[in-house]
């Protein structure tokens, strides 16, 4: 798809979003921050620029194939000491199933000098289309009453990465990937608020965990998911299809681990959310959890309390249990994995270490078979450079 028709697919897309209202209507005068916060400026292959190569931590990857499996797309967000103004968005890809990469493929980076692009999502959508969303915000905040989840299409045209215009479709952060339900010819979009700041005095949009729904009619809210707002921090949802029959699973992140509920009607209502125990011990970080082909349940987490031990584990029982794990990397400090699965079977999971140390954004490849022996040949390699 060339870059002029990857443009005017999304701007239908926005225009029909827009037209059905797409936020939380919430008004820009209730709102802190400003139109800056949204401006992005796309840097391709981008050489000798020290806003990007001065990196002092690296973090929160997420991955995702083209539809025939010969792309690998990686993306993390860096830029400054720390998490702040100046973050950006980074794009590596990768045409050997993960032998090596090519970083900075694409530079999503703020045309504002108060602003950060953070937390990014990669998916495939249910045409094949590769898409990045990123969270905006100002200063350091991961809300500020304005940003929001950005969406671009993305595809390899040669030796670089086309991309079409940002889109904002909502309030609120979607650090994980939407997902498609069949039957409905519906997305199901998993985004968080995080609560307004003590001292301030705008008016917020509600805080929580939120599914928002994408259809020909545009984006608008679904449904939401409670949380005690004691245990409340980076919500960070991610849903799973259980069944053909409306049975859905919600996983959560919380101050005490891994929380889930579930839903018997689409994800329209859910249970009260409790603690998830049934893959093991969980700490309070992001995780993925998603369907094979086969229809089994990959999960990847700290299969502990603390952020070590990064385990895939597997379910085939609709997440009841999840007796087949393999262990992929036991060292301190690994968090946030993401994974895909290519049409060929291989699953392939990333996940950063050590994120101001070591800064490694590390790439593993396994097949099903190898989780469910719980041993085999697992590929690893560095996505980004020493």
């Amino acid at each position: 798809m060339t870059k002029s028709k990857l443009t005017s697919s999304v701007l239908i897309l926005f225009s029909a979003a827009f037209l059905a209202g797409c936020s939380t209507k919430t008004t820009t005068e209730s709102k802190i921050g400003s139109s800056d916060s949204l401006s992005a400026d796309f840097r391709v292959l981008p050489e000798g620029d020290t806003s990007i190569s001065n990196r002092k931590f690296e973090q929160v990857p997420a991955i995702a194939a083209s539809a025939d499996g010969r792309v690998l797309y990686v993306a993390w967000y860096s830029g400054g000491a720390a998490p702040g103004p100046g973050n950006f968005v980074t794009v590596s890809t990768s045409t050997d199933h993960g032998e090596t990469w090519v970083n900075d493929q694409l530079v999503v980076y703020p045309k504002s000098g108060s602003t950060r692009f953070f937390d990014p999502a990669l998916w495939r959508d249910d045409k094949g289309q590769v898409r990045l969303y990123y969270g905006s915000a100002k200063d350091s905040m991961v809300w500020d009453g304005f940003g929001g989840v950005n969406s671009v299409d993305i595809v390899m045209n040669g030796s670089t990465i086309d991309h079409s215009k940002p889109v904002r479709l909502t309030d609120g952060v979607m650090s994980n990937k939407p997902i498609y339900v069949g039957s409905k010819k519906l997305t199901l979009m998993p985004v968080y608020i995080d609560k307004a700041p003590n001292n301030s005095d705008v008016k917020y949009p509600a805080s929580g965990a939120f599914i928002f729904s994408k259809d020909q009619k545009g984006v608008s809210l679904y449904s939401s998911i409670t949380l005690p707002h004691s245990i409340r921090i980076h919500d960070e949802p991610q849903l799973v299809e259980i069944s053909s029959s409306g049975e859905f699973m919600a996983l959560l992140r919380t101050t005490k681990g891994i929380y889930s509920a579930s839903s018997s009607d689409y994800g329209k209502t859910w249970s009260e959310a409790k603690a998830f125990t049934a893959s093991g011990p969980t700490t309070s970080s992001r995780f993925y959890i998603g369907k094979l082909a086969s229809g089994n349940l990959l999960l990847v987490s700290n299969n502990s309390t603390t952020r070590n031990n990064m385990t895939a584990s597997i379910s085939k029982d609709g997440g009841k249990t999840w007796p087949y794990q393999l262990l992929l990397d036991s060292r301190e400090n690994v968090s946030y994995p993401d994974a895909d699965q290519t049409p060929d079977g291989n699953i392939h999971v990333v996940f950063d270490r050590d994120r101001t140390g070591a800064k490694d954004i590390l790439y593993f490849r396994f097949t099903e078979q190898d989780v469910l022996r719980g041993s085999g040949v697992v590929f690893k390699s560095r996505v980004n450079k020493p």
